[in-house]
């Protein structure tokens, strides 16, 4: 959002308050200019004299909720915090109208504020866990905290383990049951390095520092929204584990009802696999390796049938065999259902007649026409050339296709025409044989 100049206004009169219900409007800007109203519909930039908002920063998300004035409804959907501190909110009209200087009612959505300070302490857990469990050569490298999940990202060469990830889940939800008090002070960043704290020490910090810590476990230098009771957090799950640049790893989490909304999926979804295995949950990876092993013995059978068939089609197919020119032909339709066993079955077939010989094979399934056409060395050398057989014989069965001299294959879609389509292949191996 383009922000205008806003030297006139005074910054120091305006105040950040957790506790503020109602404020001032000071200012409203639009398109980068400033307005005396706005109106339905409308978005703009808006300033009060004092605001419970918590401006994004920090990897953190700004809160949103609802300005009510006499004449209006404004819903705020960020808010944001310009170089000199100054607070502004991101909104729009939903109905009414607003005017600078009229009073508003402030409602902050307590719902959202509440998921992202579960998130944000939850990723201070995070931290001080990876630390534990990967190792001290873990340090932040990015966050972003929402009402929705957590992301953090952290120095380390390697994948995070499936058993550390595992360990670290586990640490940071025994911290969370403790139920210990999250406690927030104030000191000097000299006091807050001697006690231990961690930060971002490549940023920039003024001489008195937020410090927010977990007694025993964690101690972060950080401004944004946390629970006041760890055990608010609920439920910590970790959702994902990725590399996203060189040494830099990143996990996505969830707390409260979205992680129980999460397991509470995949529970469902166990449920429905045990149902349908027709077994119980927990005796779930016994039926799955009894249903793979049996899968694994069926298609075992049907291989050996599939073998069976393209042997009793290679025998069927020889009673066909005619002489053309001292070269051994076969022609015929084989049951082959794909390509792959089309070939097969020509490679069959080609193997139990004397050489010279061509074979020329098709199969329909599902409306569909494969042609394959084989011919031996002997056969190319007499001038037998199989991508040129199998182009014209195609063209029949209005398709297409071609391929080497000894192995050639083609696509149609007229079976009814297959009858056609090896009268003209005979007619092709003729005239290549003179």
């Amino acid at each position: 959002m383009a922000v205008p100049d806003l030297s006139s206004i005074d910054v120091s009169k305006l105040v950040v308050d957790e506790t503020a219900k109602e404020s001032k409007v000071v200012a409203i800007w639009k398109d980068g200019v400033l307005v005396d109203e706005i109106t339905d519909g409308e978005e703009a930039g808006i300033i009060l004299d004092k605001t419970p908002f918590y401006a994004e920063g920090g990897g953190q998300v700004g809160d949103e909720g609802m300005f009510i004035s006499e004449f209006g409804r404004i819903k705020a959907v960020n808010a944001k915090r310009l170089p000199d501190g100054t607070v502004y909110h991101e909104a729009y009209v939903e109905e009414g109208q607003l005017k600078v200087g009229e009073m508003v009612k402030i409602e902050v959505d307590q719902v959202k504020k509440l998921a992202s300070a579960r998130n944000h302490t939850a990723t201070h857990l995070l931290q001080a866990a990876l630390k534990q469990v990967v190792g001290d050569q873990v340090n932040q490298a990015g966050s972003s905290v929402t009402p929705e999940r957590l992301r953090f990202d952290f120095t380390n060469f390697e994948p995070v383990t499936a058993q550390q990830l595992a360990d670290v889940e586990e640490l940071v939800n025994s911290v969370i049951l403790k139920g210990q008090d999250v406690e927030i002070s104030h000191m000097s960043i000299e006091e807050a390095k001697e006690a231990g704290a961690m930060a971002l020490f490549s940023e920039k910090y003024g001489d008195v520092v937020r410090v927010v810590k977990v007694p025993g476990f964690s101690m972060e230098l950080c401004a944004g929204s946390h629970v006041k009771n760890v055990g608010q957090v609920g439920m910590f799950k970790i959702v994902s584990e990725s590399g996203v640049a060189s040494g830099v790893r990143r996990i996505e989490a969830i707390t409260g009802k979205a992680a129980l909304d999460y397991v509470n999926g995949k529970m469902a979804v166990l449920s429905e696999a045990a149902s349908l295995l027709k077994t119980k949950e927990e005796e779930l990876p016994a039926q799955i390796e009894k249903v793979q092993a049996e899968s694994k013995e069926m298609s075992k059978q049907l291989a050996e049938v599939a073998e069976m068939r393209e042997k009793a089609d290679a025998q069927n197919l020889l009673t066909g065999l005619k002489t053309i020119k001292d070269v051994n032909v076969v022609c015929g339709k084989s049951n082959a259902s794909s390509m792959d066993e089309l070939r097969d079955v020509a490679d069959m077939t080609s193997s139990k007649i004397e050489s010279p010989s061509v074979v020329v094979l098709a199969c329909a399934n599902e409306g569909k026409v494969n042609l394959v056409v084989k011919a031996d060395k002997a056969a190319v050398a007499k001038g037998i050339h199989a991508g040129k057989i199998i182009k014209e014989a195609a063209q029949t069965v209005g398709g297409g296709g071609g391929g080497r001299p000894d192995m050639a294959q083609a696509g149609g879609k007229n079976a009814e025409a297959l009858p056609k389509a090896f009268d003209k292949a005979v007619e092709v191996i003729e005239s290549q044989l003179g």
